[in-house]
């Protein structure tokens, strides 16, 4: 092609024809612009298409994973809500009239809730931490979306600190039970066999709750995992995960 438009040009040239050749000559670099906008064209768009794609995929492993998020988040709030339930119980334990008409069994479960369990949100972000780590979070068009995922852990960071105030507390309460109290009298009513005895066997775990030290920590406890499923802690995490899911639903059915 290129050698067939060069022998029109020498033959304009040849015949004298100059005003011809330079018209030609023009409308060549015209076509030669043209193809190359055109070529550009071509390959952005198989640039974009190849985004989409990715930001498709990208969606729908998020999807997958937040779904996974929510479940987790559920479990976290209805396991932190047996555990303030379980001292609000307990703290009516420091009031006599109250305790003395509970058993020891009794107390020992109640006592076995608090220590045994503590909520904790441990959440999937392999695909969201590969988007941000490997600078593919701009294939998300979505603005909000795109917002919501970069701030995703930041939330996970603060809640990070709520969790470790809760466990620092908790603590505290082992240690005066270690102190002043038998986790051995506590294991034996909740069903677990020792084949021998022990000197914990005759202390009575009710007397703990003569000491304002234990109340204090256990009021302590009792505060953070109640303000734990407000919306600054767990329920301010579901609530974003909602709005992620939504989003993505939105933008997997364009």
């Amino acid at each position: 092609m290129i050698k067939f438009f060069r022998k029109i040009r020498q033959n304009l040239l040849s015949e004298g024809k100059t005003g011809k050749y330079f018209k030609y000559a023009i409308g060549e670099i015209i076509l030669v612009v043209i193809g190359i906008l055109i070529a550009l064209q071509i390959n952005n768009f198989n640039n974009d298409k190849k985004q989409r794609d990715s930001e498709q995929a990208y969606l729908q492993s998020l999807q997958i994973e937040f779904k996974s998020n929510l479940i987790k988040i559920n479990d976290c709030i209805i396991e932190n809500e047996k555990q303030i339930i379980a001292a609000e119980k307990m703290l009516t334990l420091f009031d006599n009239n109250i305790r003395d008409t509970i058993s020891d069994s009794a107390i020992s479960g109640i006592m076995h809730s608090i220590f045994a369990g503590q909520a904790t949100y441990k959440p999937s972000i392999g695909v969201l931490t590969d988007i941000i780590s490997s600078g593919n979070l701009n294939l998300i068009q979505n603005k909000q979306l795109r917002q919501g995922l970069a701030s995703f852990e930041s939330h996970l960071d603060f809640l990070k600190v709520q969790e470790n105030g809760t466990r620092s507390v908790k603590d505290e309460m082992t240690s005066l039970l270690n102190k002043n109290g038998s986790i051995r009298k506590v294991l034996i009513d909740r069903g677990l066999h020792f084949e021998h005895q022990s000197i914990s066997d005759t202390v009575n775990n009710k007397r703990l709750f003569d000491l304002i030290e234990f109340e204090n920590n256990l009021l302590d406890y009792y505060l953070i995992i109640k303000a734990a499923n407000g919306p600054r802690f767990f329920g301010g995490i579901k609530e974003q995960i909602k709005l992620v899911l939504s989003d993505i639903d939105s933008e997997l059915k364009k």
